[in-house]
């Protein structure tokens, strides 16, 4: 029955297909949103970073590891203490159209970004060159840290030393853009014909329904083993499932629900990638409302919950539990010893804190699969400790604005780190001034974390960074602004068809350059 019904929805989703689809062989890949724009500095979601990543180039790009690698600058020097970047571009870099790329270019397409005029919410990126702040305020007429002195040449000059700043130069809103206005200005837009000097060219984009890349004949390192590269949109989980078990489908992210089939059926054994993702996932606790100020009630809600258990059931043990906000994945995380399951330890914590009665407490979420068991089972728990839970459940925006302004007491949510470093797990969550909606929507205030992390921002000499990293974390967690889940696990299943590709770190990480296709699935 369930191969009927496969095939019933493949043959259904092709024939709708079948008119727009290019024929012949493709590498074949599923978006699970549309694309609106493409151009850099608008990337807002993972579908559009994922396709620009691949028709745009960066001075620098991550690697399927998530390391920092070339891109279109050949080499770079730091100087100054951290405060000044030399890059040599490489002089072969072409646009598609066959344009040479200039250091004039990554200049036109920094200032872009940070243009008053743009409005591109992605200015953050590379708002810590020197002279950004005052000419996105449109008070200055260029930007005194950005420098292009000849066309090989790009030199950036910081406010003050930040050592992530390679990592921020790989995200899409420091890629590099055609420039499509009179030289001196930086208006324009990449949207709907985008000219990038990346491995790929888009040439056919049906929106709503799929896109396709082909190779950039001008790329100078040589051309990739698939000839074109078509990502299908198709949101509904199930279809993606049908369709790459029929074949049209190369790579499959597999959702949460069907992962026990797919990692039970030994013939996928050798097809199946995993990845811990660099993401945590956790319920903020409101530091500065009502019972939840006290940090001893803060432990005693983590000590409440038996996390270990939700992971085992609810998450298919696929996750690891968190005992700190930093993924195992980066330098900076420490395994701690995480906070027992023990109710009647939990019971006294919230005694001694005056609560022997318990309290009132509401979990604000978003209405999903995943959010609804963990939180009711959170709901569950914590009513055994005379902790009386009313679970809101509220669509993204207003949950969103609730939460960012301080007005509710918890809150399910989880943070994808935007570039992979203990940093980013640290400063946007924790430090005070992201409070709401920069990042830190638990609220946490700490004058000692805050130094520390600005300390570990500023250190150039990666094993002290991660010390101090690895030492703010367990100095949070000490202090329970969460309560703290778990890191997930994601997993991918590729076609026998299909070999060389890699399961990235970041979503960015993988240029397909590597992969390679045979039609039989013969090697």
């Amino acid at each position: 029955m369930r191969s009927l019904i496969v095939y019933l929805v493949c043959a259904a989703s092709i024939a709708g297909c079948s008119r727009s689809l290019p024929e012949g062989d493709a590498l074949c890949l599923a978006l699970e949103t549309s694309p609106n724009r493409l151009d850099p500095p608008f990337v807002v979601d993972v579908a559009e970073g994922q396709i620009c990543s691949l028709i745009y180039q960066g001075l620098v790009r991550f690697s399927p590891q998530g390391e920092v690698i070339p891109d279109a600058a050949r080499s770079w020097e730091i100087q100054n203490s951290g405060t000044r970047y030399v890059f040599r571009l490489d002089t072969r870099a072409r646009f598609s159209d066959g344009g040479r790329l200039a250091a004039r270019d990554v200049v036109w397409s920094f200032e872009r970004v940070l243009s008053p005029a743009s409005r591109s919410p992605r200015k953050w990126v590379l708002d810590r060159i020197r002279g950004a702040g005052g000419f996105s305020a449109g008070s200055a007429a260029s930007i005194d840290g950005l420098a292009a002195p000849d066309d090989s040449t790009v030199i950036i000059e910081l406010e003050r030393p930040f050592r992530p700043f390679l990592d921020l130069l790989a995200m899409p809103a420091a890629y590099i853009v055609k420039p499509v206005a009179a030289p001196g200005s930086n208006e324009g837009s990449a949207t709907d014909e985008p000219v990038g000097s990346g491995r790929w060219v888009l040439s056919k984009w049906e929106r709503g329904d799929f896109l396709e890349l082909v190779p950039n004949r001008f790329y100078p390192s040589g051309a990739p083993l698939v000839r074109r590269v078509v990502f299908r949109v198709i949101p509904e989980a199930f279809t993606r499932i049908a369709e790459f078990e029929s074949g049209t489908l190369d790579v499959l992210r597999i959702p949460q629900a069907e992962l026990d089939r797919f990692l039970g059926d030994p013939t996928n054994k050798p097809l199946i990638q995993s990845q811990p993702e660099l993401r945590v996932t956790y319920i903020g606790l409101n530091n500065r409302k009502g019972p939840l100020r006290d940090p001893r009630v803060r432990r005693a809600v983590n000590m409440a919950v038996d996390v270990d258990r939700i992971i085992s059931v609810l998450v298919g043990g696929h996750a690891v539990r968190a005992t700190g906000s930093v993924p195992p994945a980066l330098p900076g995380h420490t395994q701690r010893t995480a906070y027992p399951y023990d109710p009647a330890r939990a019971k006294r914590l919230l005694e001694e804190a005056g609560y022997t009665d318990g309290f009132e407490l509401e979990i604000w979420q978003r209405d999903s699969p995943e959010g609804n068991r963990v939180v009711e089972a959170v709901q569950g728990y914590l009513l055994e400790m005379g902790i009386r839970v009313r679970i809101i459940k509220r669509e993204w925006s207003a949950f969103k604005e609730a939460v960012s302004q301080g007005r509710v007491d918890a809150f399910f949510l989880d943070w994808y780190g935007d570039y992979p470093d203990a940093e980013n797990f640290l400063y946007p969550l924790f430090h005070s001034a992201n409070l709401g909606g920069g990042g830190n929507r638990s609220f946490f205030v700490s004058s000692h974390i805050d130094s520390l992390i600005e300390e570990s921002q500023r250190t150039l000499d990666a094993r002290r960074c991660y010390e101090l990293c690895a030492l703010t974390d367990s100095l949070v967690y000490d202090q329970a602004p969460w309560l703290y889940l778990y890191f997930p696990t994601s997993f991918v299943i590729v076609s026998e068809r299909v070999h060389g590709y890699t399961f990235p770190v970041m979503y960015l990480g993988e240029d397909l350059s590597t992969v390679s296709k045979n039609e039989k699935g013969d090697s």
